[in-house]
């Protein structure tokens, strides 16, 4: 009977051994699975979080590089504003400076040479900045007028610094050389290189 009680002991001991070790095996082999599907979706969530913040990181570049671009064009343009206003400032000064009353005298004489008598006859109009009013009268009585048949009428004009206005009485022909004309015509034509150099630097 104790040897019959002691087999049986055995066998549950041995079978309770044997369920054991088939229940750890299959634990480790569970979580050896599990181990793998963390590590796996792990790497695929990693995959997805560096996919994302590439796609950000190019959106957030090409945002800036547009900013920078814009940035750019602004700060060309301003300058471009910038210098065609000293361009302009220059100029009317280097004008002003150049148009004494001697030198507008020769314009006049050159303007006349180029007419027909029957034009030049019927008298001129002449215009000239308040500052140049007296001389340009002194000029026109001293050396003008011998050259003249008919002294020219002269008038002040407001809106203008420096320079002259010519126009033929009785006719549609009529000249401006005016500082502001001359710096407009001459900014005008410089204006657009300037841009231009500035757009390839």
């Amino acid at each position: 009977m104790a040897e019959e009680l002691q087999g049986l002991l055995e066998k549950i001991h041995d079978e309770g051994i044997k369920k054991a070790d088939a229940e750890k095996t299959q634990i480790l082999a569970d979580a050896h699975e599990q181990a793998k599907q963390i590590v796996i979706d792990a790497e695929n969530r990693a995959a997805e979080l560096i996919g994302s913040a590439e796609k950000d990181a190019a959106v957030s570049e090409k945002r800036a590089a547009a900013t920078i671009k814009q940035a750019a064009r602004d700060i060309v343009l301003a300058l471009n504003a910038e210098l065609l206003e000293r361009l302009n400032s220059v100029v009317k000064s280097s004008i002003e400076a150049s148009m004494t009353p001697e030198f507008m005298g020769k314009i006049i004489m050159e303007m006349i040479g180029k007419f027909e008598p029957g034009v030049v006859e019927t008298g001129i109009d002449l215009m000239v900045s308040a500052a140049d009013l007296a001389k340009m009268e002194e000029l026109i009585k001293s050396s003008l007028a011998n050259n003249l048949k008919q002294t020219p009428e002269l008038f002040t004009g407001h809106d203008f610094s420096s320079g002259l206005k010519l126009g033929f009485k009785d006719s549609d022909i009529f000249f401006d050389v005016s500082d502001e004309v001359l710096a407009e015509m001459i900014c005008s034509y410089v204006g657009p290189r300037l841009g231009a150099v500035l757009k390839e630097a």
